[in-house]
């Protein structure tokens, strides 16, 4: 079931730069075999994805239209990670590290709150893609250390609720591994950015040098 769960995710992550890119900050490289991708992300950061056999790069013809129907076929994952880039004497330099959790960044918007509970909403969104609402947030978990609060996002990407002031400080734990803490007694709108890069990693994945000069870099039209 794991498989299947990065393999899905493998395939959302293609079809979304490639009919999103428009909005992306992100520069996507190919191998001449198809089959290893690049994802060069905001602030030196990277995603890898490489295959086995076929890539879904085959799955697409030459005017970025699927060939066939969306729910297939599957793609079998070589390697998976994240990390940081450099880019020196026309060579990508890619050094994996292994992710504590999938949050890059964090938002919090306060507002003045005078009654004796304070509102707090969570929302997920995709690291690379703001503007975008790709479900990107479905299935998270938000729990308190008190266990106060126990919430499930299900099929959306957000959650809200209300927490009384004299339960604070709150301590929450996102997808059992970010750690947020929750002071003020002022309404809390939280935005977390998630990148998808990060949910899964290879274990034992080595560092990697490409010459710029045999990658095609993917268009954006």
């Amino acid at each position: 079931m794991k498989l299947k769960t990065i393999l899905i995710l493998t395939i959302f992550l293609f079809s979304k730069n490639i009919y999103s890119q428009g909005n992306n900050r992100e520069k996507i490289f190919f191998t001449s075999d198809s089959l290893s991708f690049i994802h060069l992300l905001p602030n030196q950061k990277f995603g890898f994805i490489s295959y086995k056999g076929d890539s879904p790069l085959s799955y697409y013809n030459d005017k970025n239209q699927i060939k066939g129907h969306i729910d297939g076929p599957y793609f079998t994952i070589n390697e998976f990670g994240s990390g940081e880039y450099s880019i020196e004497n026309k060579k990508i330099r890619l050094n994996f590290i292994k992710p504590k959790h999938s949050i890059d960044s964090i938002s919090i918007k306060e507002t003045e709150n005078i009654t004796d509970s304070i509102k707090v909403k969570i929302s997920f969104k995709s690291y690379v893609n703001s503007k975008s609402d790709d479900g990107i947030g479905i299935g998270s978990t938000i729990k308190s250390k008190d266990s106060l609060i126990n919430i499930n996002t299900m099929f959306e990407s957000f959650s809200s609720f209300a927490v009384k002031k004299s339960n604070l400080p709150l301590k929450l734990i996102i997808n059992e591994k970010y750690n947020l803490e929750i002071v003020s007694d002022r309404n809390h709108d939280i935005t977390l950015f998630v990148n998808d890069f990060k949910k899964f990693t290879t274990d034992n994945i080595e560092n990697k040098v490409f010459d710029l000069n045999t990658l095609t870099e993917q268009s954006n039209e």
